[in-house]
């Protein structure tokens, strides 16, 4: 045997192999313990490894377990700009708890009916598991995933109950900010909304309606706008919200509610004073706008790291609750001052 120098340098397989005069297959199986060998040799093998401090690398590691230590974010091409501070805020949780378990994560884009992205990656062997930034009705990455057997959790409140799954309580938050919303006199409230094809548009809309029950109200269906897919149709609904008089527009998301704020101003309506607004999103932006809009918050942060967690423990075979719900918290500021 030509033993190596000892130095802080790393050593790999193949000069273990060459410095014992076996195989790099018989080197694999040693360190592994799979294969038939001798124990002899093993142990040949295990006493060399341990003087040298050789650490299998992550490439080594997921040859042995047959994993590639990869982990798939799946992203909407809808909500494609990172820019987005839900996106970054998840993407920064997920990145974070999976380089402490030693994952990588790879980002990949689909629309809202597309699978083929990510069958490449699972007939590529390129990933371990995927989590779900979003949610949709019929969504087909879901039994794609469950036929394929592949780790996965959804962000959002998928159909299949058994779906592993984390978001948060968009229902109760929604409730309570429409329910306030009434407490404070306003009578002609108008919702704005983007493809309810996404169940966090629809937990959304369940509970403003949720809300009207509860006050003993009647929601007026004419103020509802919903499926508002491009700037054009936005600032259409809100003219229209203003002729129909509204006293308050809620917007389903923070971008919604920026652009009402601007397109208000263009028609010379102050808010508060000539109408109310608010968001069923909140962000740093909608607290720096003149005035400040009243939002429900979410923490991103929190729900990319549960994410994350969930999908790790799925992948080491631990027990995980399969649906996880966090809270909310309603912040009212000035656009909703009466």
């Amino acid at each position: 045997m030509s033993p190596l120098p000892k130095n802080d340098k790393p050593i790999d397989i193949t000069q273990i192999a060459q410095a014992l005069g076996v195989s790099k297959t018989t080197v694999s199986r040693a360190i592994s313990g799979n294969g038939r060998i001798s124990a002899t040799t093993r142990q040949r093998v295990l006493d060399y490894v341990k003087e040298h401090n050789y650490t299998p690398s992550m490439m080594a590691r997921g040859l042995v377990k047959r994993c590639s230590y990869n982990i798939s974010l799946v992203i909407s091409t809808q909500f494609s700009d990172f820019e987005l501070p839900f996106l970054r805020k998840v993407m920064r949780s997920v990145y974070q708890v999976a380089g402490d378990s030693d994952y990588d994560v790879l980002l990949t884009l689909v629309g809202e009916n597309e699978t083929r992205p990510v069958e490449r990656l699972l007939d590529n062997r390129k990933i371990d598991g995927l989590i779900l930034t979003r949610t949709l009705e019929r969504d087909p990455l879901i039994p794609l995933l469950k036929a394929r057997k592949v780790p996965f959790v959804a962000i959002g409140q998928p159909e299949d109950d058994q779906v592993l799954s984390v978001d948060h309580d968009q229902v109760g938050g929604c409730r309570e900010m429409t329910s306030l919303l009434l407490m404070k006199g306003m009578k002609h409230i108008a919702l704005l909304g983007g493809s309810m094809l996404y169940t966090v548009n629809q937990s959304r809309l369940e509970g403003f309606r949720q809300a009207y029950v509860k006050m003993g109200q009647k929601i007026d269906e004419s103020l509802l706008f919903l499926e508002l897919e491009s700037d054009d149709l936005r600032m259409e609904a809100v003219q229209q919200a203003v002729e129909r008089g509204a006293d308050c527009i809620l917007c389903m998301d923070e971008r919604l509610a920026q652009l009402t704020l601007n397109m208000l101003k263009q028609l010379n309506l102050r808010v508060p004073q000539d109408i109310r607004l608010a968001s069923l999103y909140d962000n740093e932006n909608l607290v720096n706008t003149v005035p400040p809009i009243t939002a429900v918050q979410f923490n991103a942060d929190i729900l990319g790291l549960k994410a994350t967690q969930q999908l790790l423990c799925a992948l080491q075979g631990q027990p995980v609750e399969a649906r996880m719900e966090l809270g909310y918290q309603v912040s009212l500021r000035e656009s909703t001052q009466t």
